[in-house]
């Protein structure tokens, strides 16, 4: 198994190998090496929590050890009891022993390249700051937080008679893409150089949690009234706006699914918004369909003009969700990163619903003038988008044009942002592809086509 700056090197459990004193005279479970530290692995899985006596015991053999550089770790899916802890800290100037608990196994199964950095990050915790580092414990019950604390969107969707509907519901796969209504081109600055990306995986355990992320998220000022998503199923995918609205649709999994001839056990979301300052953000995630809600998959991936002067936001969110122990990097982004494409081709898109702004131009009524004729009145409801048919969905006569997404081959909707804005009473005759957008982020991709009349 390979980490990040080194492999581990595992001897088995019958007291032989280079560290053999390690294990002596009892059977240890694993004994592992990554570079030039060796970990003596003690896992347990009873019922009951461990207790001193099994620290006792690690401790012991660590002390036989041939190495210096011994680090135990104490596996427990019950957790420890809290006499123990204490005995832990009180006793961490020797040799350290880390704890890891059910959930936090759970995910170095599913990543086993954080385990490293997170092992780092519980002694550093131990050794440093005298404290033990997220030991898991039976989940305390919590209450749920409405979908209300959120922002609701300031565009409404409507279907193609005019019926306000809660998302747009059209044939899909997992795919992964997120239409936007814009796109911040973190390149387009007057510097030189690129803009930065960062990603990282973020611990949320059920769709709560990934609730909890999006609170967190608007309270640093990071979620705005037009953020994008798409929740998908293998046959289906549900787009929409708004924080508040998705919540609401990602928890309201089974009336979504109902009816459909296929569910998989897993759906996806990606979900997308831009950032102060400039930039824009994607949050992926894989939740299970079915009452538990399990959070298999959790990742955020910014993109940035730069490295940010303060970068204390991004810290305290990661912390907040334990996602230190991947550690995190700025990384320069190696092309452009938003790809602009215009029509070479005239095509038509036929519009079955659209996105709906009450007067976007937001006139101050002190400086519109009375007007006799009804006819010259401001109108109160723009059309600012559509959502039409995918001309180019796989199987259509109609070939992709270059630079066309790939992800959104398989989409049976776009919804496209509208350049140029018209009254929701007066519609046009047609309504033609005129350009897009797209980027790429860790494990998403935005993508903003744009249609015109």
């Amino acid at each position: 198994m390979c980490g990040h700056s080194g492999r581990w090197v595992v001897r088995g459990s019958t007291g032989s190998g280079q560290n053999a004193g390690i294990s002596t005279p009892r059977q240890t479970d694993l004994v592992t090496r990554y570079g030039d530290t060796w970990y003596l692995i003690e896992a347990k899985w009873e019922k009951d929590p461990v207790d001193v006596s099994v620290f006792d015991a690690v401790r012991a053999r660590m002390q036989r050890a041939a190495s210096s550089s011994v680090v135990g770790v104490i596996i427990s899916v019950s957790g420890f009891r809290k006499s123990a802890v204490e005995d832990l800290v009180q006793q961490r100037a020797g040799r350290p022993i880390l704890l890891l608990g059910e959930e936090e196994l759970t995910r170095s199964f599913d990543s086993p390249e954080l385990l490293v950095n997170l092992l780092r990050l519980k002694q550093e915790a131990l050794v440093v700051h005298g404290r033990v580092h997220r030991v898991s414990a039976p989940q305390i019950e919590r209450a749920v937080r409405p979908s209300t604390d959120l922002e609701a969107a300031d565009v409404r969707l409507v279907d193609a008679a005019l019926r306000p509907i809660p998302y747009v519901r059209g044939r899909g796969d997992f795919s992964d893409h997120v239409y936007t209504q814009e796109l911040p081109d973190v390149d387009w600055v007057t510097g030189g150089g690129s803009g930065v990306s960062l990603d990282l995986p973020i611990r949320a355990f059920d769709e709560d949690g990934i609730a909890e992320l999006l609170y967190a998220l608007a309270s640093m000022g990071w979620t705005t009234t037009q953020p994008r998503w798409n929740i998908q199923q293998a046959t289906t995918n549900w787009h929409g706006i708004g924080a508040w609205e998705f919540l609401d649709s990602l928890r309201a999994w089974e009336q979504r699914v109902d009816g459909l001839d296929r569910v998989h056990h897993t759906e996806q979301i990606t979900y997308f918004d831009v950032c102060q300052g400039g930039g824009f953000y994607t949050l992926s995630a894989d939740v299970a369909s079915d009452e538990s809600r399990i959070v298999r998959r959790c990742n955020i991936s910014f993109q940035l003009v730069g490295v940010p002067v303060d970068p204390h936001p991004f810290r305290h969110l990661f912390e907040q969700f334990d996602a230190t122990a991947a550690g995190y990097f700025f990384r320069p982004l190696a092309t452009r990163a938003v790809i602009h494409r215009r029509a070479a081709r005239d095509v038509s898109l036929e519009a079955v619903g659209y996105l709906v702004a009450s007067d976007p131009f937001s006139l101050d009524p002190t400086e519109i003038q009375p007007v006799e004729d009804s006819s010259d009145a401001v109108p109160e409801d723009w059309v600012t988008g559509i959502i039409a048919r995918n001309p180019f969905r796989g199987g259509a006569d109609l070939p992709a044009p270059e630079d066309w997404p790939a992800r959104a081959h398989t989409s049976e909707l776009l919804v496209c942002d509208l350049r140029s804005h018209h009254p929701l009473d007066k519609f046009p005759d047609a309504y033609r592809l005129d350009s897009w957008q797209h980027a790429q982020t860790n494990d998403a991709q935005a993508f903003r086509p744009v249609a015109d009349w």
